[in-house]
């Protein structure tokens, strides 16, 4: 659902908006919309920071860290009786807290978490897939 808001910008602030929205090629109120979305999420999760890895793409990561689905995708690979957050620190290189930092976003953000890590494991998949098949050049007689 979306809902209607009046905001009231100061005009150095409307024009650096409709400056930033063009060169974006996105309406002024998705901007906004991101913005303050981004703004909320930072507000309950300190550590975190958004990043943007390709053009128009914009991920959760720690703030002196990694994205926030290597940790959770490094947390899945541990069996869940082995699996804490001092052994999955140690095992990626992180300290507790920024493991508990992620793991504290994607828990408030499960579905965003979840779907990029199932693209990302897709990819991958596609990319072993494709050298599987370039392998098989080689056979070749």
């Amino acid at each position: 659902m979306v809902a209607p808001v009046n905001v009231r910008l100061p005009a150095r602030v409307n024009t650096a908006l409709d400056s930033y929205a063009r060169r974006m090629a996105r309406p002024k109120s998705s901007v906004i919309s991101l913005a303050v979305d981004e703004w909320l999420r930072l507000q309950a999760h300190p550590d975190i920071r958004f990043v943007t890895p390709v053009p128009g793409v914009r991920r959760a990561a720690l703030v002196d860290g990694p994205e926030v689905w290597s940790v959770a995708e490094a947390w899945l690979q541990y069996p869940e009786a082995q699996r804490d957050v001092k052994s999955v620190a140690q095992t990626i290189g992180l300290r507790p807290d920024q493991v508990e930092a992620a793991l504290s976003y994607w828990a408030d953000n499960r579905s965003e978490i979840d779907d990029l890590i199932a693209q990302i494991q897709q990819a991958q998949a596609d990319g072993y897939a494709a050298w599987q098949r370039r392998q098989e050049l080689d056979q070749l007689p």
